[in-house]
């Protein structure tokens, strides 16, 4: 012992030198040491979260993408729209043709009717060159008059021979006329009156180009008469037709546009039902792919 007596004040001396610095006993202070600790973001965990597999420290995430077989949904709601438009489509046909029906049955044959006398001639004319419908023959009588059951009207059985000549007094019955009784022709409002049959049909045929019934040339003369004298008639039916061949076509048009379309939507919903049908309550599961985030 050197009889030095340590003071508090050499003490506090050297605590304060510990602190300077440059001092060689200071020592590396880092930002944790400063700071502290960072602190520990927590997630909360769900009862899903622990469905799906979670468990507590867990430093991955798995994501499961996928989804569960096509149902019959999508199938059903097409096969009612596609049926709801046939069902529309047949309605409209409908209407379509009862419009035809009407109109056909409100044609007039009367004011388009004349004698067809022996000594007169009938005139084909054919301006558009598109052919014509022609003329009806008609004879009075009851055409389902038929006591011989023969298939032939009584009234046709009394008309004796029919001559069809042109102006030269040549037989063009073959070439110009269509006779025929018992062929089931569209009548209109004819009334007491049998249609023996018609002269000059002339409208081409659009696949070859061939008159369809009758050839008749433009400007000839044609002579009708029988042999028993029987009286006869000619409506003209183009004359008779012309001022509504429009709109008889236009709703002829629409009536098998609109069918054949109901047809198809029917069809094309039939099949989605079945499809939908199908699938009700079968469905599998899709395969699902699963990711991990790490």
């Amino acid at each position: 012992m050197d009889g030095t007596v340590p003071t508090p004040w050499g003490t506090i001396a050297d605590s304060i030198d510990d602190c300077e610095p440059n001092s060689s006993k200071a020592t590396n202070v880092s930002q944790s040491d400063v700071m502290g600790p960072s602190p520990v973001l927590q997630q909360q965990i769900t009862p899903e979260m622990v469905a799906q597999g979670y468990q507590p420290g867990m430093s991955a995430q798995q994501i499961t993408i996928g989804n569960e077989g096509k149902g019959p949904k999508v199938p059903m709601i097409l096969a009612a729209v596609f049926l709801a438009i046939g069902i529309l489509a047949i309605a409209i046909s409908g209407i379509a043709g009862s419009a035809l029906e009407e109109t056909l049955d409100g044609i007039e044959t009367g004011p388009y009717t004349t004698d067809l006398l022996p000594e007169e001639a009938l005139i084909h004319t054919d301006e558009d060159n598109a052919g014509e419908t022609g003329w009806y023959m008609l004879i009075p009588g009851d055409p389902k008059a038929d006591d011989d059951s023969n298939g032939i009207p009584d009234a046709c059985d009394d008309l004796g021979q029919l001559n069809i000549t042109d102006s030269d007094g040549d037989d063009v019955g073959e070439r110009v006329a269509t006779i025929d009784c018992a062929k089931d022709w569209d009548y209109y409002d004819i009334e007491d009156h049998v249609v023996v049959g018609v002269i000059c049909s002339t409208f081409k045929d659009q696949d070859n180009g061939a008159s369809s019934l009758n050839r008749c040339e433009i400007g000839e003369e044609i002579y009708v008469s029988n042999s028993n004298n029987v009286s006869m008639k000619v409506v003209d039916l183009d004359a008779m037709l012309i001022p509504v061949l429009g709109e008889i076509m236009g709703e002829g048009a629409l009536m098998g546009t609109s069918f054949f379309a109901g047809c198809c939507s029917m069809c094309g919903g039939v099949i989605a039902l079945i499809v939908g049908l199908m699938r009700l309550g079968g469905g599998k599961n899709a395969p699902q792919m699963q990711y991990q985030i790490r």
